[in-house]
Order: C-alpha cells, then sequence, then structure tokens
C-alpha cells in the first residue's frame, strides 16, 4: 500500500465516524471532505466559523475520533496529509498563514519539544539507548530527507562507543550489509515522511534476513513500524515548505548522553582519547 492510499484510509475512517453522529459532525465531515487540506493548517476557532459550528464541537469531534483534543488531532491530520502534499503545494501553505497569532513553524516546534519530556521518560527511550549502548556494531540508515539526520547520528554516537557506521542508498554498505552476519548488527533506521519506498524495500529485505532492526519515526502508522524490533516515536513539523526535525535532533543527542551514562567507562575513555588527538592535531583555534 502506498502512502497516499494510507493517507486517504485514514482521512475516510473519520469521515465515516462523523457521518453516523451528530448534526454538528455531520457538518464538519461535509466541509472536512472537500477542505481537509485547509483545515488541518486552521485553528479550531477559525474552523468553527468556516464551518457554522461551535469551537466546542470541535473539540468534541476531535474527542470523539480518540484524540485528547483539537491540537492533537491538528497534529495528526497535518501528519496525514503531507504524505500527499507536493513541494508546490507546501509552498502554498508556507505563504498563505491561516492566522496571525504567530509562525506555524516556531508553534509546532514548540508544541514537538513540549512532547519531548514524556518521550525521554518512558520506558520505550530506555530500552532504545540500552540497545545503542550495548549492541556490537550499529548501522544507522536513512534515505532522501531523513538522511540528512545520519552525519549527526553517526558522528556523536561514534564519539562515546566504537563501532558506529551510516549507510545511505549508494553506499557500499548499503548493499555490502546484506552479506554480513545479522547477530553482529543493530540497525538503526531513520525514517520519516514522505517514505521512500526503497527505504522501506531495502528494511524488509534486512528483516527478511535476520537482521535485528530498530526505528526512530514519527507516527505508529509508520510502514517501517511492522519491519523493526524496536521504534521510538518523535514528532516533526510539517508546516513549512519542508519538513523540521528539530525534535528528531534532539532526541538523538539525548540518546547520546544516555548512552554515555550507560557505559561510563567506554565513553569516558574514548572522549579522553579523542580529545587528546585534537590536542595533539591542532584541530581547533
Amino acid at each position: 500500500m502506498n502512502d497516499e492510499n494510507s493517507a486517504r484510509q485514514t482521512l475516510e475512517s473519520w469521515w465515516d465516524l462523523g457521518r453516523t453522529s451528530s448534526d454538528a459532525n455531520k457538518l464538519i465531515v461535509k466541509f472536512l471532505e472537500k477542505n481537509y487540506r485547509h483545515a488541518a493548517f486552521m485553528s479550531a476557532a477559525d474552523l468553527a466559523q468556516q464551518i457554522g459550528v461551535s469551537q466546542s464541537s470541535i473539540t468534541r469531534f476531535a474527542i470523539m475520533l480518540g484524540f485528547s483534543g483539537f491540537s492533537e488531532w491538528s497534529r495528526e491530520m497535518q501528519a496525514v496529509i503531507r504524505l500527499e502534499l507536493s513541494a508546490t503545494e507546501r509552498l502554498w501553505y508556507a505563504e498563505h498563514p491561516s492566522d496571525d497569532s504567530g509562525d506555524r513553524v516556531l508553534q509546532s516546534e514548540q508544541d514537538n519539544l513540549a512532547r519531548l519530556v514524556n518521550i525521554v521518560s518512558s520506558d520505550r527511550f530506555q530500552a532504545f539507548a540500552k540497545e545503542l549502548a550495548f549492541a556490537r556494531r550499529i548501522v544507522f540508515v536513512s534515505a532522501r530527507a531523513s538522511a540528512t539526520l545520519l552525519p549527526y547520528a553517526h558522528y556523536f554516537l561514534g564519539k562515546v562507543r566504537p563501532n558506529v557506521e551510516m549507510a545511505s542508498i549508494g553506499d557500499p554498505l548499503w548493499d555490502q550489509l546484506s552479506i554480513e552476519d545479522p547477530s553482529e548488527v543493530l540497525v538503526v533506521v531513520i525514517a520519516f515522511p514522505r517514505y521512500p519506498r526503497v527505504l522501506v524495500e531495502w528494511i524488509s529485505q534486512m528483516q527478511a534476513k535476520g537482521f535485528h532492526m530498530a526505528a526512530i519515526t514519527d507516527r505508529l502508522t509508520s510502514p517501517v513500524i511492522p519491519l523493526t524490533n524496536l521504534s521510538l516515536i518523535v514528532p516533526v513539523t510539517s508546516v513549512s515548505l519542508f519538513d523540521s526535525y528539530a525534535a528528531p535532533l534532539i532526541v538523538l543527542n539525548l540518546l547520546v548522553r544516555q548512552v554515555a551514562a550507560l557505559i561510563p567507562n567506554i565513553s569516558e575513555k574514548r572522549l579522553e582519547q579523542l580529545e587528546a588527538w585534537d590536542q595533539l592535531q591542532n584541530v581547533y583555534v
């Protein structure tokens, strides 16, 4: 199933729930069916005014869908429709804010950072850090836009523990990993929308060969979730021309810190050796 079909099914499941409930919900669905792309970037007040219902009706609709309120539903709707948006459409949304309450990107990032408190205090975060700390060998993999996070993850984790590598399409390791011993490698997938087909297919092939897989992705319905043994859900901001990865960068930073805390003897010795080498090479001005 491609991303666009998956997004369409999610939206249709929402509309079906609304069609069989209150009159206000039926009005909301009728508006959303034709205007959901715009609605995803509107405030609750603006959406209520456009439809002709109360703001509380919008909130109740979001709760009926299973969300805590309008803000959570709005974030999920943005995540769903960004699978459909072309770069040209993203540019239009970036240039046409829905209101004057502030920059949507900054507002979204503020919301994402607030959500990190629960993410980094979770058992799943701790389990992910332990995998990174004690795996014999780690290979970070990604493709296209998400691959911009690879150098950061590779560089900083490699400072606190050995045997950290990265691979993307076209790298020799991308093609050669399949012939190596799966028991020796933890493959860490970084995958955010729009999910590249080549990455999902590669992960599926590595899973079939018995590699232990972990993923950093943005939602439980991400196509990489069924293909990995452990996942960490991290929000990204999609209300700009290109997605913003502020929250994933912070999570990667905190994972590295936690790994260093789990293997203090290894990380401290490694950092001391790297610092001594930098001093010898007169690396910094």
